[in-house]
């Protein structure tokens, strides 16, 4: 398959300047959320990219970013010294039609990407989801070989070498193609697959009604059927849990011919901020800290319908 030339445009730290390294990240499909198109990615959906793209809503940075982007720089001195190698920054976004890349660093005489990551888990081989970064990384730059690089909870280094995958690139050229044209035309394509808060996000401010026949009918019942069983089965569960509390009496745990079943120790619990009380001496800086209000759309059954499906179950 053939692609149009890649050009590159310097790029800014993200970590000085995050709102402008993402206001040039916009126009493109950032291939750090390539999984996301394919299921695969584990902190974001393709909803969730499709708003971003179009209505600008933005992923919180998490500590888990945080952690990575103070690490990486340590990570990759550990891993040049492991392998004995000469890594350079790299500089550039890389971009190659609505693509665009930003490798961490290049190696081999900038042949070779080197991406870092880092994980709270115990990982012996590389995300799907960093293997599909790195592949579109390298459609973007041309490059043949790419080192993914890790730390994970052992807090011990690990890598992989990842070779060039000509049928993953064309997989996700060809949809990530689809789904740029979509976001140009501010429609979300019918095969993502969409939450209540996508959905939310889209149409803040909804009017009329909708006849959505027998197919909506079934939701309704569905849903309703799953929430008052959900509100069954959660006052049964708390009924339960009177007993054991009752059977255990002055016993931290109950055991079964010797083998421990469950404990019932004391824990800790966090101290609660009596906002009422400081709205009501300080009632100035309250208000001072008090976010703007906002809207949300709630989903309501009336009680006749309600009734008339728990009367049918």
């Amino acid at each position: 398959m053939s692609y149009p030339n890649n050009h590159t445009i310097p790029i800014v730290d993200p970590m000085e300047d995050r709102e402008r390294f993402l206001a040039i990240r916009k126009p493109y499909f950032g291939v750090s959320a390539a999984a996301c198109l394919f299921g695969e990615h584990p902190f974001m959906s393709a909803a969730d990219y499709w708003l971003e793209k179009v209505a600008g809503t933005q992923q919180e940075e998490t500590s888990a970013m945080r952690r990575g982007q103070h690490l990486e720089q340590g990570v990759a001195m550990w891993f040049a010294q492991e392998q004995g190698l000469q890594l350079q920054r790299n500089e550039n976004m890389f971009v190659r039609g609505h693509l665009a890349a930003t490798p961490d660093y290049w190696a081999n005489d900038q042949t070779d990407l080197v991406e870092i990551k880092t994980t709270a888990k115990r990982i012996e081989e590389p995300e799907d989801y960093w293997l599909w970064q790195v592949q579109g990384q390298m459609l973007c730059t041309a490059a043949e070989k790419a080192y993914i690089v890790w730390v994970d909870a052992s807090m011990d280094i690990q890598w992989t070498e990842v070779d060039a995958d000509p049928d993953m690139q064309a997989k996700l050229w060809k949809v990530s193609e689809a789904f740029m044209q979509a976001v140009e035309q501010e429609m979300m394509p019918d095969w993502i697959e969409r939450e209540a808060r996508h959905v939310i996000a889209m149409f803040p401010d909804p009017s009329d009604s909708v006849d959505a026949g027998d197919e909506g009918m079934k939701l309704v019942t569905d849903y309703w059927s799953h929430k008052a069983a959900s509100a069954y089965y959660h006052d049964e569960a708390a009924k339960v849990r009177d007993a054991l509390f009752t059977l255990a009496g002055n016993h931290d745990a109950i055991t079964h011919d010797g083998v421990e079943i469950a404990t019932l120790r004391p824990r800790k619990v966090a101290a609660k901020f009596d906002s009422k009380r400081f709205r009501e001496e300080n009632p100035n800086e309250y208000l001072a800290y008090m976010g703007e209000p906002t809207t949300t759309r709630a989903l309501n059954i009336p009680k006749k319908i309600k009734a008339a499906i728990e009367g049918a179950t």
